[in-house]
């Protein structure tokens, strides 16, 4: 029997399994909530076992008209998918051929691109302004009748800062291509543009409850837009895009709001705790409304991949940044961990950079 395997597939990089990590590891590596989901999720969940036997709802299910509720959208312009990151397959597979071209600033979240190159699609990067910030006229620049998307994570990762409103309007208004918005950070911003999709046919917005509602491990994300988009994704989308326990969880979590704000209030205080300390200790800490902060190593002369090693020999973990697309070697990501994780970060980080190679 013979096979052959695409040839962009072959130049893709191989996954690798995570890190094992002990019980007491502090993982401060992927941006998750420090605090687990509403009592009402666990719930909800429990209740659900007994019937997972059965399929879940298709197309996202009641989840869907609970998010009609939320969001203000109407249930047709709502997609449900198994994660964010599954509707960014989702849509460079319905509106990006393989002669087309996508177009990303950075730094940024890189499945864009990771799924692009996936999918065989090709990918252009545009460098943000020394703020982290986006210069419309510069990203023009590199807008051609190829490039049939743009992505925007707003606000951004890795570097946390949010992109004006005006900004992303003028944007949208000066292109002829999709322009998708990613907030899945929405929860802790509460900026958006997704009171927008009837005003522009090419604007699509995109949503995670893995962060402020704390399920990301059930994978639960979802899509904003007009209706023949959504639709059009929903073609090609699996019959059963997310799974009956998530379907529930995600329900049950849009029901406790009051517990939702009660921890996004937790994480914005320590996210303040951490910001402080970091600037004391002499490193650049960049602004951030999210569950996370950059920070810079350079002023202190200790790379990002050094620092994040000696804090791995710790059972630490932090996201190394460096020389990832638009960033040098001098950048690492913290979640926004809880008091105790927060307060064994810093002290491990004290301790290290006052050891005497470092002083």
């Amino acid at each position: 029997m013979s096979y052959s395997v695409q040839e962009h597939i072959k130049n893709l990089p191989s996954k690798k399994k995570d890190l094992i990590k002990t019980e007491k590891a502090i993982r401060l590596d992927l941006s998750e909530s420090p605090y687990p989901a509403s009592p009402k999720v666990a719930k909800a969940i429990l209740e659900a076992v007994p019937n997972i036997n059965r399929y879940p709802e298709t197309l996202g299910g009641y989840l869907r008209n609970a998010l009609v509720n939320y969001t203000g959208a109407r249930e047709e312009q709502i997609i449900i998918g198994n994660g964010s990151d599954d509707l960014i397959d989702l849509i460079l597979k319905v509106f990006v051929s393989s002669q087309e071209q996508i177009l990303v600033p950075i730094p940024t979240f890189p499945w864009y691109w990771l799924s692009a190159k996936a999918q065989g699609k090709n990918v252009l990067f545009a460098d943000r302004t020394e703020n982290f910030g986006l210069n419309v006229d510069t990203l023009l620049e590199k807008v051609t009748s190829k490039v049939k998307v743009i992505f925007i994570a707003n606000p951004n990762n890795p570097t946390g800062n949010i992109i004006p409103r005006s900004t992303l309007i003028e944007l949208i208004e000066r292109v002829n291509c999709l322009i998708v918005v990613d907030e899945c950070y929405f929860e802790l911003s509460q900026q958006t543009v997704a009171d927008l999709i009837d005003t522009y046919s090419n604007l699509v917005v995109l949503r995670s409850f893995s962060k402020g509602f704390a399920l990301a491990g059930l994978r639960i994300g979802y899509a904003i837009a007009n209706e023949v988009l959504i639709d059009s994704l929903y073609k090609v989308a699996q019959f059963f895009c997310v799974n009956r326990l998530a379907q529930v969880a995600g329900i049950a979590a849009l029901h406790d709001l009051v517990y939702l704000r009660s921890q996004i209030q937790y994480v914005e205080r320590e996210r303040t705790h951490l910001i402080e300390n970091f600037s004391k200790l002499g490193f650049t800490v960049y602004p951030s409304v999210t569950n996370f902060i950059l920070i810079g190593t350079k002023t202190l002369d200790i790379t990002s991949n050094h620092l994040v090693k000696l804090l791995e020999s710790k059972d630490i973990y932090v996201k190394d940044c460096g020389f990832s697309p638009g960033l040098d070697g001098f950048h690492f990501r913290t979640s926004i961990g809880n008091y105790t994780e927060n307060k064994a970060l810093l002290t491990a980080v004290n301790e290290i950079i006052s050891f005497p190679i470092f002083a």
